[in-house]
């Protein structure tokens, strides 16, 4: 583990700011404590909550997770963005680093449409969590957001 990312904050409602470095739970714990209570003080309503605290972590996990989920921020709720955040692991870096990518293609020939996008994520699996998806019928999951949930899922309990 490398350098440990900080998070300022100089007044309550000043938005906080989060800096490069890594993530661990204490630090994702105190993130999310110091931007709820920038939103609730600011009265911002659940709809902006997570499009008003995203952009201000700047570490590589956020960036490459704000570049996947981007599109969904508008949509996103707060415990969605926390379980999200959370999901802190090797596949998904891998994960949210490849469809961070993919979206820059928007509007291109190279953009990936889903299938060919999980088919790139089940090529960049670790071997012992493509094992594991295999064995608990991941593929099951038809549709990509699904199957990357449950692959996330199935991660975690590894």
């Amino acid at each position: 583990m490398g350098v440990q990312a900080k998070i300022e904050q100089s007044a309550l409602n000043r938005l906080p700011t989060m800096g490069e470095g890594d993530i661990d739970t204490s630090l994702l714990w105190d993130w999310f404590t110091k931007a709820k209570n920038f939103l609730q003080h600011k009265a911002i309503p659940p709809k902006d909550m997570v499009k008003t605290v995203a952009y201000r972590m700047s570490s590589v996990h956020a960036i490459h997770w704000l570049a996947a989920a981007g599109p969904l921020l508008d949509r996103m709720d707060w415990d969605t963005y926390k379980e999200q955040m959370r999901g802190n692991c090797p596949f998904m870096d891998f994960a949210l680093e490849v469809m961070g990518k993919n979206n820059l293609l928007a509007g291109t020939p190279s953009f990936m449409n889903d299938d060919f996008l999980r088919d790139v994520m089940e090529a960049g699996m670790e071997p012992d969590l493509a094992q594991e998806c295999h064995h608990e019928n991941a593929n099951a999951f038809l549709d990509f957001r699904p199957w990357l949930d449950e692959v996330k899922r199935l991660n975690k309990q590894r």
